[in-house]
């Protein structure tokens, strides 16, 4: 009985866990500096403007995505560690996120400050400036799809153990999966244009997924 209330104890924890890792994804993005510049001088004044609220935003994903490698690695011994599908899950999951993790630091780190570097700058001298935005730029349009498109995988890995149960738990993976299964094709064939809007939306979902988690580790029936 002891074990039985442990075990209750350490998944109620791991759910509330999930679930503050949820909303702070939500704040986070609801908080994220918007991009409204015109020009490439407009968008150097404006990134060294938010270099605080870029750092604390980004910074706040990073905490947050560590975070989520611990939940993810305790939520992988509740599904069966030896399980195939569910050390694929965990592997593509932290890949997913040293990818992100990558692409925050360059978004909110790294471009803020080299902007700060060339505030003040005259027009004539932007070249070297837009070259690094150029670079920068780039890189982070491949890190972040990459990134989403790994955690996808992972959340496609895990649902599918999880969906193979009744009632709730059929419920969340089939969510998982429907989710997971949208985002890989969205990332792979979304035009240029709809991009950013997949990516955003992907956090989102990724984050109702994370709740919807939540909800099922608070059940006190035995998992898996």
């Amino acid at each position: 009985m002891t074990d039985d209330i442990s075990s209750y104890r350490e998944r109620r924890g791991l759910a509330i866990a999930f679930a503050l890792c949820a909303l702070a994804t939500l704040a986070l993005m609801a908080n994220h500096p918007s991009d409204g510049a015109h020009s490439f001088v407009d968008l150097i004044k404006s990134e060294a403007n938010n270099q605080v609220i870029d750092g604390l935003v980004h910074g706040g994903f990073i905490v947050t995505l560590g975070a989520l490698i611990v939940c993810f690695v305790l939520f992988s011994r509740c599904l069966g560690s030896a399980r195939v599908p569910v050390v694929i899950g965990l592997v593509t999951f932290c890949i997913g996120s040293g990818s992100l993790i990558a692409s925050m630091m360059l978004d909110g780190f790294a471009t803020p400050a080299i902007a700060g570097r060339f505030t003040g700058t005259e027009v004539d001298n932007l070249s070297m400036a837009k070259t690094i935005f150029i670079l920068l730029g780039t890189l982070i349009r491949f890190l972040m799809p990459m990134g989403m498109l790994f955690q996808s995988v992972a959340m496609f890995s895990w649902s599918s153990i999880i969906v193979r149960r009744g009632g709730l738990p059929r419920a969340v993976g089939a969510f998982g999966l429907a989710v997971a299964l949208f985002l890989i094709v969205a990332i792979v064939a979304a035009p240029a244009t709809m991009a950013t809007h997949v990516l955003l939306g992907g956090i989102v979902l990724q984050a109702l997924w994370y709740f919807a988690l939540a909800s099922l580790l608070f059940r006190r029936v035995s998992w898996p």
